[in-house]
């Protein structure tokens, strides 16, 4: 069970912090269901989750302790694989419905390199691309700013100074 105060990814709205339990008092709604009150640290609002649904659908913000070692491995990060350029809109949503880290950073390493490419040949990068690519960096840099206690704004150069620090 989650504690009041603790940040949690919840799904495709991200970062959100657990402002307590509670039960609902509305026709058709057993009164004995406990829901977790979430704060959307994205838009703000507030989020009512059953607490047994909300087990598996929600994990808690990584540590600072792994943010960090997980930012020392991001140059060994290999970028996600498209066989097919028509379903790659389905390969950046399955990448980025693992709400998971690593996941997001392979899917931003795919979508920088093939931004370059493009760029290179004279082409703008798609609107698909641009979409998923700011995506996939609000997620990372929002749960990499709670877990290194840094603004969001912040974080990309935080990451640029560590790998460079590490060169």
């Amino acid at each position: 069970m989650y504690s009041e105060g603790e940040y949690v990814i919840y799904g495709m709205n991200g970062v959100c912090r657990v402002n307590g339990i509670t039960t609902l008092d509305f026709k058709d709604v057993p009164k004995d269901l406990e829901y977790y009150v979430l704060f959307s640290e994205n838009n703000g609002g507030k989020i009512y989750v059953p607490v047994d649904i909300g087990e598996s659908n929600m994990r808690r913000v990584i540590t600072k302790a792994e943010a960090e070692e997980l930012i020392t491995k991001m140059p060994l990060i290999e970028p996600i694989i498209v066989d097919n350029e028509k379903l790659a809109e389905e390969a950046y949503k399955k990448c980025f419905r693992c709400f998971d880290c690593t996941e997001w950073i392979r899917l931003i390493k795919y979508i920088y390199h093939r931004k370059q490419q493009r760029l290179s040949s004279g082409k703008k990068i798609t609107a698909t691309d641009e979409k998923y690519m700011h995506m996939a960096e609000d997620a990372l840099y929002s749960e990499l700013g709670i877990a290194l206690d840094i603004p969001k704004e912040q974080v990309l150069d935080y990451i640029l100074k560590e790998l460079e620090f590490m060169k």
